[in-house]
C-alpha cells in the first residue's frame, strides 16, 4: 500500500517542473539569471532526482552546467524555510551524483563537486519584496560563524522582474499563464473554464504556443492540481479521518484508525490518478468539491 509520501510526490508534477525540465528552456533561464548567452545545450544536464529516490527531498528542477548545480524551486506561497530545504535538495542531488559515479568519500583525495546556485521563484498573491536573500543562519538557534547557505528568492510578479522575464520566454509565458488563470477565476468562471481561457489566450499571444498546443490536456491537469492543491489536500485529510474513525470503531484500536486513515487517503489518490490518466479535468475538479460525485466515482472505478 502506498503511503502519504507517495501521494505527495505525485502531486508535485507542475507546469514549472515540466517546462524547465526541457533543456532549451533550462538554458534560457540559466542565461537570464547569470547574464550569459550560451546556446549549446549539449553541456547542460537535467539532474533532478526521481521521486523514487527521494520522495520528500527533491526540488522542482536541478541543472548541471558549467561546473555548477543550479537548483530552481517555484513557490506560490511564502516560505522562509527555503534555505534549509535548498540545502537538503543540494545534498540529495550531490549524493545521487556521487553514487551514480561510484565515488566514495573515505579516501584522502579531495573530491570536487559542482558549486550550488539556488533560486526560488515566487509568484503567489501575498505581497513580497522583489528580491530577498534568505539565509540559513537566520534559522540557527544560536549564532555560528562559518556556516551559511543562501536562497535567492525572486518575486516574479514584481515589475522589477520584467527584464528577467523578457530574457526567458518560457518563464514569461508561465507567469502570464498563471496570471490569466487568476484573472478569469476572479471574473467568476470555474477553474476549468479559467484554465481553458488562459491557455487559449497565451496561444493567441504567442506565449508557450508550441508547448500549450501539444500538451493542453496535460497542462490543464497540472494547473488544476496546483490551483486546487489546498482543496485536494483537505479532501485527502477528511477522507482519511473518516476512514480512520470507521476502521477504529470496527477494530477498537489505534492501529485500526491509522490504517483506515491511510486507506482513505490512498483511495482519494487512486481516484485522482485515474482521472489524471484519463485527462478528465472537469471531473477531477468536481470530485474535489463534491463528495456525492466523488463517491459515485469510487463505485464506478471499484475503489
Amino acid at each position: 500500500m502506498a503511503n502519504g509520501s507517495t501521494i505527495q510526490r505525485n502531486h508535485k508534477d507542475t507546469v514549472f517542473h515540466d517546462l524547465f525540465s526541457d533543456k532549451r528552456n533550462a538554458l534560457s533561464l540559466y542565461n537570464a539569471l547569470n547574464g550569459t548567452d550560451y546556446e549549446d545545450t549539449d553541456g547542460l544536464e537535467i539532474v533532478t532526482l526521481s521521486d523514487a529516490i527521494y520522495m520528500h527531498g527533491k526540488n522542482d528542477v536541478s541543472v548541471l552546467f558549467q561546473n555548477q548545480m543550479a537548483l530552481w524551486e517555484h513557490q506560490s506561497t511564502l516560505n522562509y524555510n527555503m534555505p534549509l530545504r535548498g540545502l537538503i535538495y543540494y545534498a540529495h542531488n550531490i549524493d545521487g551524483i556521487l553514487e551514480a559515479k561510484g565515488v566514495k568519500l573515505y579516501g584522502k583525495r579531495l573530491i570536487k563537486i559542482p558549486a550550488p546556485d539556488y533560486y526560488v521563484f515566487y509568484n503567489g498573491q501575498e505581497k513580497a519584496p522583489d528580491r530577498q536573500e534568505l539565509k540559513l543562519s537566520d534559522a540557527f538557534l544560536v549564532p555560528k560563524e562559518g556556516y551559511e547557505w543562501t536562497a535567492h528568492m525572486l518575486n516574479i510578479n514584481a515589475d522589477t522582474s520584467r527584464s528577467l522575464l523578457k530574457q526567458c520566454p518560457a518563464l514569461e509565458g508561465y507567469v502570464a499563464l498563471v496570471q490569466y488563470v487568476r484573472e478569469y477565476q476572479k471574473a467568476g468562471g470555474s477553474l476549468s473554464e479559467a484554465m481553458d481561457k488562459a491557455i487559449d489566450r497565451c496561444v493567441r499571444e504567442g506565449m508557450l504556443k508550441e508547448y500549450l498546443l501539444k500538451r493542453k490536456s496535460e497542462v490543464m491537469l497540472m494547473l488544476l492540481t496546483e490551483f486546487d492543491e489546498e482543496a485536494f489536500a483537505e479532501v485527502m485529510r477528511r477522507e482519511g479521518r473518516e476512514e480512520g474513525r470507521e476502521e477504529g470503531r470496527e477494530e477498537g484500536r489505534e492501529e485500526g484508525r491509522e490504517e483506515g486513515r491511510e486507506e482513505g487517503e490512498e483511495r482519494v489518490y487512486r481516484l485522482y490518478s485515474k482521472l489524471m490518466e484519463e485527462k478528465r479535468a472537469g471531473d477531477l475538479e468536481q470530485a474535489i468539491q463534491d463528495k456525492e460525485f466523488r463517491n459515485m466515482l469510487y463505485e464506478r472505478y471499484g475503489l
